[in-house]
């Protein structure tokens, strides 16, 4: 009966975490205005700080870390149970995981093909659907994140490959401005969630740490994003 409840309250607090999910704005800029406060199943979970990568001049996304109790402090934050989340919002449709970059190019080619041959209906219908995408200047997700994760942990995460695959896996559909990827950690496990539908729920307090030191540890792969994140006093 005991194992039936945790179960029941767990399965209510994960339906929380997916059923109050914030909706973004990208604006001109580039810009995402984050709330102050979320709250899901009566937790208040506050805006602890935000901020943005970007490489050359590509702004990849906008990231706001959401906590229990506002801290500057990353090893509290790295270690403490309750609950936490990483909202990222994605700025650049040019920031795509391997699979759709490969699907990219493919259909680019067919387009090349399309001109060749006249066919310019379908070379439009081609263009909608990826939204002008460049395919010369995409930038692999899987590759940055896999990077990220390994600069910000000193390498050990080859035992943590799987989570590592659940994680991607998020991203694996073609990517648009705008898409928010929710990172929500419990007591010991991640839930994510893409645009307020579940894509993964990853097991372990180990990958949880590899996560949140990737964006706020003493190696984290952004050090600007991290002290943005750590601001604490918004």
């Amino acid at each position: 009966m005991k194992n039936l409840i945790t179960t029941i309250v767990i399965l209510l607090n994960t339906l929380a975490v997916y059923s109050q999910e914030q909706t973004y704005n990208v604006n001109f800029f580039k810009n995402v205005e984050f709330p102050n406060v979320i709250t899901i199943e009566y937790e208040n979970l506050k805006l602890n700080g935000h901020g943005m990568h970007t490489e050359g001049i590509s702004k990849l996304f906008v990231c706001g870390l959401y906590l229990y109790e506002r801290s500057d402090d990353p090893i509290k934050i790295i270690y403490d149970d309750h609950m936490k989340m990483i909202e990222l919002i994605i700025t650049s449709n040019q920031f795509q995981s391997d699979k759709s970059i490969k699907e990219i190019k493919e259909v680019h080619d067919k387009n090349m093909d399309h001109i060749k041959s006249g066919q310019l209906d379908d070379m439009v219908d081609n263009i909608k659907k990826y939204e002008g995408i460049i395919p010369q200047n995409l930038i692999s997700i899987d590759k940055r994140f896999r990077s990220y994760f390994k600069e910000a942990n000193k390498g050990k995460v080859q035992e943590n490959e799987v989570q590592i695959k659940l994680f991607l896996a998020t991203f694996n559909e073609v990517i648009k401005i705008g898409d928010h990827i929710r990172i929500t950690f419990l007591e010991n496990k991640i839930l994510i969630s893409r645009n307020g539908e579940h894509q993964s729920e990853i097991e372990g307090k180990e990958f949880q740490k590899i996560v949140l030191n990737t964006f706020i540890g003493n190696h984290a792969f952004n050090q600007t994003l991290k002290d943005d994140l750590l601001k604490s006093n918004l």
